[in-house]
């Protein structure tokens, strides 16, 4: 009977184990940072106050879901994505189209890459006030 009980247990507190740990991945996934994201398209507001943006994933593999603006909101932002809760190619949550708020003194948008490092993707002609990338 002892014996039982103790093979229960065991079993039971292995059972829990594994059952944290599949958790703590599916959740854990969701605070990767993504530094492969693209901009797609952008387009402003018309009284230049909002940016509104879709983002892309250059490979077939995860989803973003979300991003912070690490720029302390003061020009310029610093953009950094996060992938999707659920685990490597889980579609839940997942977001392409984003909006960001602009200030009148904004003049650049960054999105982060590997290394802890930021690439410019869009910059403020400030004699226009005309956003584009920094090729165009």
């Amino acid at each position: 009977m002892k014996t039982k009980r103790t093979v229960v247990t065991w079993i039971s507190i292995i059972a829990v184990l594994i059952a944290s740990l599949i958790m703590f991945f599916l959740i854990g996934t969701g605070f990767v940072e993504r530094t492969d994201v693209v901009l797609v398209d952008y387009s402003v507001s018309e009284d230049g106050t909002k940016l509104t943006f879709t983002t892309s994933i250059p490979t077939s593999m995860g989803y973003i879901r979300g991003f912070d603006d690490k720029g302390g909101g003061v020009k310029p932002h610093y953009l950094t994505f996060y992938s999707t809760f659920g685990g490597l190619n889980s579609s839940f949550g997942a977001k392409y189209e984003y909006e960001l708020d602009l200030g009148e003194n904004d003049t650049e948008i960054y999105f982060n890459r590997p290394n802890g490092g930021y690439a410019l993707v869009l910059q403020k002609n400030i004699d226009t006030g005309e956003w584009k990338r920094p090729a165009e």
